[in-house]
């Protein structure tokens, strides 16, 4: 049951980093038109992917732990967004906690896999960094 429990911690915060990720990179694309930025967005999002799949656990694994229809969190009122600034603060930060989550679940499946998710979560502050010092040229 316990692993039922952590299978269920690693799909859900791998579907949030990669939807955090995802979001940002739209940002990116749409709003600040930025290449290089875009690029980096994306690869972090491809690499996190990849970090997940390499976790000794398949994917039917991961889906056939998910029980979205009971889960007590997705009744959480959405926070009130006005700027795409906002929106892609926002998501870094989901984008942020999910990585520390995995990094701390692949302590319990496979310990060999927590530095690879600490280093994907501090890539995300510095595109985080490179992302907010953008956003104030933008301006």
């Amino acid at each position: 049951m316990v692993r039922q429990a952590v299978l269920r911690l690693i799909d859900a915060n791998a579907n949030r980093a990669l939807e955090g990720m995802r979001v940002c990179e739209e940002i990116i694309r749409f709003r600040f038109e930025s290449p290089t930025l875009f690029r980096r967005a994306r690869a972090l999002r491809h690499a996190i992917a990849q970090t997940v799949n390499r976790l000794p656990v398949s994917p039917r694994e991961l889906v056939g732990a998910r029980a979205s229809h009971r889960d007590i969190g997705k009744r959480a009122p959405a926070s009130r967004v006005t700027t795409l600034e906002r929106l892609m603060v926002i998501n870094l930060q989901r984008t942020k906690e999910s990585l520390r989550t995995l990094e701390e679940c692949a302590r319990l499946i496979s310990p060999q896999h927590t530095a690879a998710f600490q280093r994907l979560r501090f890539r995300t502050y510095e595109v985080e960094r490179d992302l907010l010092l953008a956003t104030l040229r933008h301006r």
